[in-house]
């Protein structure tokens, strides 16, 4: 069953979060899990850290781990906005969950289609795959990972969000797990925080609509560009062929080309900056709230491995 949000939840900071993850903000990233801590969505929190892990940096499967304790769920949140992100699982999941509505397009007759096919028929049957992927031949290491993998995708509410958690399983499975790779982090106070009000949002997806009916673009199309050249940037990624996959399919079905879709949102980037500069001020705002020492979460950081 799936689990809908509640109308009174803070959906633009939970946005925030992946987007100051994604962008191996660190300093962001904490402001964010202490306000969202100090809203008492702490239980969100902790669920969401499956997603984020499978969706950004699926190789951190490794090490994820689901206590209910704020400490930890922090510096898992911190190690991952530190990694150079590895997003196979979010592009094979993603293809594969199209591939599940019935989108034969994502196929293109090569052997690796196998992979979406597989995965897709796991959103559909789920306890059918997880039976089927233990009894494959595992190491240890990738034992641990389908293991957490698999109880990822029971914290997972989305339909998409849980097809990233069988895309690291199957990857797990069929090749040797890419080594957790880091990079320089920021932690520069100018972070852009409209990014965090984006098509998940209300506030958002009026905004990027109407950029887009200024520029005379389809406003659906608009709302993928949005998220492909904003929402999903990355401090650093390793090599994911399946994200690049993914992309190249997207702006297909889009009928962009790639240079076509970065300046369509070049150009609606200022005005969607200028629509959503208030209420990015307010979001920043509620963020710096978070480091006042009366209202701070004291949470003591140590690391994790």
């Amino acid at each position: 069953m799936i689990r809908r949000a509640s109308p009174d939840t803070d959906q633009i900071s939970r946005s925030l979060l992946q987007k100051a993850v994604r962008r191996g903000d660190v300093k962001v990233t904490e402001m964010v899990i202490n306000y969202i801590i100090k809203i008492n969505d702490f239980d969100w929190l902790r669920k969401r850290l499956a997603v984020v892990t499978f969706e950004e940096c699926w190789p951190y499967g490794l090490k994820i781990s689901y206590e209910k304790d704020e400490e930890t769920v922090l510096n898992h949140y911190l190690n991952i906005a530190k990694t150079s992100k590895n997003k196979n699982a979010a592009g094979l999941g993603s293809l594969a969950y199209a591939f599940s509505k019935g989108e034969l397009t994502v196929l293109n007759g090569h052997l690796e289609d196998s992979a979406i096919k597989i995965v897709g028929e796991a959103i559909k049957r789920p306890n059918d795959f997880w039976q089927w992927i233990y009894k494959q031949k595992l190491n240890e290491i990738q034992k641990t990972l389908v293991f957490n993998a698999d109880k990822g995708f029971r914290k997972a509410g989305w339909p998409w969000d849980r097809a990233f958690t069988l895309a690291a399983a199957y990857l797990a499975m069929k090749d040797e797990i890419p080594p957790i790779s880091f990079s320089e982090t920021n932690r520069n106070i100018d972070f852009p925080f409209w990014v965090g009000i984006d098509k998940h949002t209300k506030e958002g997806k009026v905004a990027i609509r109407t950029a887009a009916k200024k520029i005379g673009f389809n406003s659906n199309k608009a709302l993928w560009l949005a998220f492909y050249f904003e929402s999903a940037k990355c401090n650093a990624i390793d090599h994911s062929p399946w994200w690049e996959r993914e992309i190249a399919w997207r702006m297909k079905k889009l009928e962009l080309s790639m240079d076509i879709a970065k300046m369509t949102w070049e150009r609606m980037k200022p005005i969607i900056v200028e629509l959503l500069g208030k209420e990015a001020q307010k979001l920043k705002e509620r963020m710096l709230s978070t480091i006042e020492p009366k209202s701070q979460v004291k949470i003591k950081q140590r690391r994790m491995f």
